[in-house]
């Protein structure tokens, strides 16, 4: 039955309620693609060991939700576009969009697992990270010729799906599978208006695809920021020699690897030429602000 639950005895939830969720959790992970049938009533009610009209009440509940449709004559459909209630009443058009916004905001609160590998607490968050992906993506399109928001908004955009998977790290991925990046989109976007979806969901296919010049450079973009963080955790101690090479080691671009030699050899300490000259600065700035002040206040002339 598609990853579908059988009712649990031990759940205190009416029958249908659970054959909802059920339902509901086959279509949220995908094993209920967009488009494809359900079961018929009889099946699902000889799966779930409930009557016809149990099973009935819990597909009218889905129905509601916006995850399925029935046609007449033929079945009960999963949506094309089905993952999210869809948004109740028509004066609330951008719902969907309202509610991708807040979903996009808990990358602020991810952190970037690979990091904690080294003992970094707190490290980096995924919103974090992909700012600067962005920022560095700017650049690399600029030297590559590569259309500059495009590859920018390719960058904000290359770990949105890690809000529902989460941020799996180098020694994780060899035993956890999870669904792709551009699936996971389709339902982040499923209650959008249709000509916002896509603009989303073609983003995140792009990048993914990896064959645009704009798309290469957004994932350059994304081993030089993490390369970056590297030098930064670096000196405070930690050895993030691995994350600096395979960082390197995975540029595509020749703008890219410049970057990367660049920044290798960089000071991370922006700062540094502030603080060797702060007392002069410290002084040049009081005297410009006093210089200012007598301008503003020339002394009356009491002749």
């Amino acid at each position: 039955m598609l990853g579908m639950q059988h009712i649990d005895p031990a759940d205190k939830r009416q029958p249908n309620v659970q054959i909802a969720a059920s339902i509901r959790a086959a279509i949220l992970t995908g094993e209920l693609a967009p488009g494809s049938q359900l079961p018929t009533g009889h099946e699902l009610a000889k799966f779930f060991g409930v009557s016809r009209m149990t099973v009935q009440t819990a597909i009218r509940t889905l129905r509601d939700e916006g995850f399925v449709d029935s046609r007449a004559g033929s079945g009960v459909y999963v949506r094309d576009r089905a993952s999210l209630p869809a948004p109740s009443g028509e004066d609330q058009p951008l719902a969907g969009i309202a509610t991708f916004l807040f979903e996009m905001g808990h990358l602020k609160n991810l952190p970037r697992a690979g990091w904690l590998l080294l003992g970094i607490s707190p490290p980096e968050t995924v919103a974090e990270h992909s700012f600067r992906v962005g920022i560095v993506g700017i650049a690399l399109a600029t030297l590559e010729g590569a259309d500059v928001g495009r590859t920018a908004a390719l960058c904000l955009l290359h770990d949105a799906h890690e809000t529902r998977i989460g941020d799996v790290p180098s020694v994780g991925r060899a035993y956890v599978t999870t669904a792709v990046p551009e699936a996971v989109s389709a339902h982040q976007t499923s209650a959008m208006p249709d000509d916002v979806g896509k603009v989303f969901q073609e983003l995140v296919a792009e990048y993914e695809a990896e064959e645009t010049l704009e798309s290469r450079v957004a994932h350059d973009a994304d081993k030089i920021e993490t390369l970056m963080q590297a030098i930064e955790y670096q000196t405070r101690g930690y050895n993030t020699a691995p994350w600096q090479e395979t960082s390197v080691g995975a540029l595509r671009t020749d703008a890219g690897q410049q970057l990367a030699q660049t920044i290798s050899s960089a000071d991370p300490r922006w700062w540094s030429a502030f603080a060797a000259s702060y007392r002069e600065l410290r002084a040049s700035t009081r005297g410009q602000a006093r210089r200012q002040y007598e301008l503003a206040n020339p002394p009356e002339d009491h002749d």
